[in-house]
């Protein structure tokens, strides 16, 4: 599978700084084809330092890909599908995706603490969403911790594959609000857990396939909250698309530090 890529991020129109980070990394291998990898964050605006929290965590998910996710392929039969289980009864050579999700979820615990040491070491709280997406074959693996989406689409369909982790996503599952209640509270910022601020953090994760001429968008809230699902659909595809999506966020009052990427297969 190959893949074309688009990313863009905007301070916006309020906010000093941006502190919103993304990564996009690709990578050939010998036994699985071109593996592309993602991670995006948005640094709490509320708390301090927001920009630290979430370079950091990309930083690390990037060294993640760079040194561990090697030796990840190299610990399995070269020949052995991605997608099997393993039946040699050794505990390094078991499903890919199980060992990813259990190295993913060391990461977001040991971070969520070190990022928690360093504000009580400096007298600050700071924090971040994440979400962070790997492609390997036709599957796909997304990380999610906070309101930060990633959504899945064609050309005429599209479904978000995270799961806000957010106060008024909590109380419209509870059926206690309603979306268009959701996106005009004065809540609609706060989240249940987030890196660095959260006593534990307990990440979601979701898998799924695609196909040629899928794409998938990994955002921030500010790039979401004002944008309609078919709007999507139509611009993310184009080129300089994530940009163009900005635009319309901006034109349409956002306030927020904006950021996105897009990842197509073809």
């Amino acid at each position: 599978m190959l893949y074309t890529i688009d990313a863009y991020s905007d301070i916006g129109i309020r906010k000093k700084v941006n502190q919103d980070s993304l990564i996009i990394k690709q990578a050939r291998t010998s036994n699985m084809g071109r593996v592309c990898f993602a991670c995006l964050c948005d640094g709490m605006g509320g708390l301090s330092q927001g920009e630290i929290a979430s370079a950091s965590f990309v930083n690390r998910m990037g060294k993640w890909f760079e040194n561990d996710f090697p030796h990840l392929i190299m610990s399995q039969d070269t020949t052995e599908d991605l997608s099997q289980q393993s039946t040699t009864g050794n505990s390094q050579q078991g499903d890919y995706w199980r060992q990813i999700e259990v190295q993913w979820g060391l990461i977001a615990r040991q971070m969520n603490q070190g990022l928690k040491q360093y504000g009580a070491d400096n007298g600050i709280r700071l924090g971040t969403t994440a979400v962070a997406m790997i492609l390997i074959g036709n599957e796909y693996l997304v990380m999610s911790v906070g309101d930060s989406r990633a959504y899945q689409f064609n050309k005429r369909h599209i479904k978000q594959i995270t799961h806000d982790q957010s106060y008024v996503q909590q109380q419209m599952d509870l059926g206690r609000m309603t979306p268009e209640e959701a996106a005009a509270s004065s809540q609609k910022s706060v989240l249940l857990q987030c890196i660095g601020a959260s006593e534990n953090v307990f990440p979601d994760f979701f898998r799924g396939t695609f196909e040629k001429k899928n794409y998938f968008l990994l955002c921030s809230d500010g790039l979401w909250r004002l944008l309609k699902p078919e709007e999507i659909i139509s611009i993310a595809p184009q080129k300089d698309g994530v940009k163009k999506l900005t635009e319309l966020a901006l034109k349409r009052g956002e306030t927020d530090n904006i950021s996105g990427l897009v990842i197509g297969a073809k």
